[in-house]
C-alpha cells in the first residue's frame, strides 16, 4: 500500500484559492462580454460616476440586474466603486482598454471571442481522442467577429503609416501601381486599408473562412474602392507564376493546417524582386523560456487549444503549429527550406507581434 501522501495546508489553501481565481476569470468572460456588447462600459464611462439606481436610468435597464453587475464588476477589479456615495465608475486606464478600439491597449473583443467558443467546448472530448480539431467556420461567425475586433488597431493606424515605409521599396512599388495578396485576409482590415492608400495598386485577398469572406465584402461594400477582391483560395488559387508584388500575411501561418505548402505558395506566387511582409505572434524558442518569461503565454494556449491550434489541426494531417509554434526560428526554418534567401525581423512590433520581411 502506498503511503499517504502529506498534504501541506498552507500550499493546499494557496492553491484552491488560485483554482477559484480562475473560474472567477470564466464567468467574468461571460459577464464582461454582456457589458461590452450591450455598451454599459461606455454608458458607464460617460455617464458616471452613478449609482445602479442613476445608471438604470440612464440606460433604461433593469435595475437589479444592473445592480449585480456593478457589484461583480468592481469586485472583479474592472470598474471603480466608491462606498462614500454607493457609485460606481470607470478609471481613465479601463476606459482605454475595456472602450477604445483605435488604442494599441484596446482588448474587450477578447472576451466576444472568448465566448464564441463556448460552443466549441463539448467538442474537445473528441479533439483530444482524435486529433481532428475545428476550423474558423466551425466556429462561428462570432468568433471570427471577436478576432477581427482584437487586431484592428495596427491595419488602421500604424500598417500605412509606419510598417510599410520600413520596408524596402514596397511603398514605391504600392504607389506607381503593384499586385498585392494578403493571404488570411480575415475580415478585410488591413487590405482595405491599403487599398484606399495606394489606388493604382490591385488587391486581392484570400481566406479559407466564408464567415470572414462575408465579412470582408460587407466592409467592401462600405467603401468606394474598386481595387479590392476577396476570394476563397479553394475556388481562385494563389497564383504560381511570380506575378506578385508583395504579400502580406497577419498572424496566419500559425494557424494554417498545411504551413509548409503556404509559404511555398507564397515564394511561386512573388516576383523575383517581391517581398512577404509576415506578422505572427512574438514567442520563444522553447516552453520552459515561454512559462518563465512569456508573461502572456497562458493566455496563448488557451487561445491556441481553443481556436488556433485547433485550426491547424482541422484537416487529419494538419501540422498543429499553435499560437506559440511559428517562432522567429522557426520562420526563418520554414521560409529558407521554402526557398526564401533573405529574412530579416523589423524594427516595429508589438507585445504580442514581431514582424518580418522576407525576400525570395
Amino acid at each position: 500500500m502506498a503511503e499517504a501522501t502529506q498534504v501541506d495546508r498552507e500550499k493546499l489553501e494557496t492553491y484552491v484559492k488560485q483554482v477559484s481565481q480562475q473560474v472567477m476569470a470564466g464567468f467574468n468572460c461571460s459577464l464582461s462580454y454582456v457589458g461590452d456588447k450591450m455598451g454599459l462600459y461606455r454608458q458607464l464611462r460617460d455617464e458616471g460616476p452613478v449609482t445602479s439606481t442613476e445608471f438604470a436610468e440612464c440606460t433604461g435597464l433593469h435595475e437589479r440586474w444592473l445592480r449585480e453587475w456593478l457589484r461583480h464588476q468592481a469586485c472583479v477589479g474592472q470598474i471603480e466603486y466608491s462606498a462614500d456615495d454607493d457609485s460606481f465608475s470607470l478609471s481613465p486606464e479601463a476606459a482605454i482598454v475595456l472602450c477604445d478600439d483605435e488604442n494599441p491597449f484596446y482588448f474587450a473583443g477578447g472576451f466576444q471571442a472568448v465566448v464564441a467558443t463556448h460552443d466549441a467546448v463539448p467538442k474537445l472530448g473528441d479533439a483530444f481522442r482524435t486529433g481532428l480539431g475545428l476550423s474558423y467556420d466551425d466556429q462561428g461567425e462570432a468568433c471570427a467577429c471577436g478576432i477581427e475586433r482584437l487586431n484592428n488597431y495596427v491595419p488602421k493606424n500604424e500598417l500605412v503609416q509606419n510598417i510599410l515605409p520600413s520596408l524596402n521599396g514596397v511603398t514605391e512599388k504600392l504607389t506607381s501601381g503593384a499586385r498585392v495578396v494578403d493571404v488570411g485576409c480575415g475580415a478585410g482590415q488591413a487590405i482595405l486599408v491599403m487599398a484606399e492608400a495606394f489606388p493604382a495598386s490591385d488587391f486581392v485577398g484570400y481566406d479559407t473562412s466564408e464567415h470572414a469572406l462575408t465579412n470582408a465584402h460587407a466592409h467592401l461594400k462600405e467603401t468606394d474602392l474598386k481595387n479590392v477582391r476577396f476570394v476563397n483560395p479553394t475556388v481562385e488559387p494563389l497564383p504560381r507564376d511570380g506575378s506578385i508584388d508583395f504579400v502580406t500575411t497577419f498572424d496566419v501561418v500559425h494557424d494554417a493546417p498545411y504551413p509548409e505548402r503556404l509559404i511555398a505558395d507564397v515564394h511561386g506566387c512573388l516576383k523575383a524582386d517581391g517581398t512577404w511582409l509576415c506578422s505572427d505572434i512574438r514567442s520563444l524558442p522553447t516552453f520552459a523560456e515561454n512559462l518563465t518569461e512569456n508573461p502572456s503565454a497562458g493566455l496563448f494556449y488557451g487561445f491556441s487549444l481553443m481556436i488556433c491550434m485547433s485550426s491547424s489541426m482541422s484537416t487529419p494531417d494538419g501540422a498543429g503549429l499553435g499560437t506559440l509554434g511559428f517562432n522567429e526560428q522557426v520562420a526563418r526554418d520554414m521560409t529558407e527550406t521554402a526557398g526564401f534567401s533573405r529574412f530579416e525581423r523589423l524594427e516595429f512590433g508589438t507585445s504580442v507581434n514581431s514582424y518580418y520581411e522576407i525576400r525570395p
